[in-house]
């Protein structure tokens, strides 16, 4: 898998959320020089679509020139596709212009090894990342994964931090079985309080595991000292609260 790719893939305007996931998942097979060769069913099977419609969305992409699909033959009889990924600056929503090269001429046996027909399975990383990984990469990935509104995007740059791809999900996923949607409005008020958490040591993650695992669609700070995440002489070693209050119109 090309970490690079990963995150070209990411951030490519396709036009279809499917056809993302497709892309998404032929980078996450692919080697450095963006190559492989895994099969419709097994791109079907992962992506948790049709065979039909893996199909439909490769011919889209190899038109709008994300791709390019080569045709191989092994000794054996068995074909399969070989596809060489390409994030040219040109490609883009309504290009037409097809994909270089278009279909290549099977190869003599004795000229091509035979492929198998299917890749191992490797981690999908939507914001999908292995060890080791950068804070900008998990950063990046996470607002494309709660900012796909077609109205505006949520701003999360007042967080201290963004939580863990995985820890999210699951508390994205307790807001959707309560329908609470998550707002701008939401992830403002939530600010003060994470800041807070994270200034008596309690890291993001913490908070929003705890917050998945009590099926709490928000927090208070005091919250997490009654659920024992914050030490309670943590928040006592903090005594500036009581003296400075930036709301009193005195100071």
């Amino acid at each position: 898998m090309s970490m690079e790719l990963m995150v070209k893939a990411m951030k490519a305007k396709v036009g279809n959320p499917l056809r993302k996931l497709v892309l998404l998942k032929l980078a996450d097979n692919a080697n450095d020089h963006g190559e492989c060769w895994p099969s419709y069913s097994y791109i079907s099977e992962q992506c948790e679509m049709s065979r039909r419609s893996v199909m439909d969305h490769v011919k889209k992409l190899e038109k709008s020139g994300f791709l390019r699909r080569e045709y191989r033959k092994g000794v054996k009889g068995n074909s399969s596709n070989v596809f060489h990924l390409n994030f040219d600056e040109n490609n883009g929503l309504g290009s037409e212009t097809p994909a270089l090269g278009g279909e290549s001429p099977a190869l003599p046996p004795s000229e091509s090894p035979a492929l198998p027909s299917e890749s191992p399975a490797l981690p999908l990383v939507n914001l999908l990342h292995p060890e080791p990984v950068t804070l900008e990469s998990v950063n990046e990935s996470l607002k494309d994964l709660v900012t796909t509104s077609k109205k505006s995007a949520l701003d999360f740059s007042k967080w201290p931090a963004l939580p863990s791809e995985q820890v999210f999900k699951d508390w994205l996923a307790v807001r959707k079985q309560k329908k609470a949607k998550l707002t701008q409005t939401a992830v403002n008020r939530l600010t003060p309080h994470l800041i807070k958490a994270v200034a008596t040591g309690c890291s993001v993650d913490d908070v929003f595991a705890l917050c998945a695992s009590r099926c709490w669609i928000g927090f208070e700070f005091d919250w997490l000292v009654n659920a024992g995440l914050v030490a309670k002489q943590a928040v006592k070693a903090d005594w500036s609260h009581a003296v400075f209050d930036p709301e009193d119109p005195l100071i």
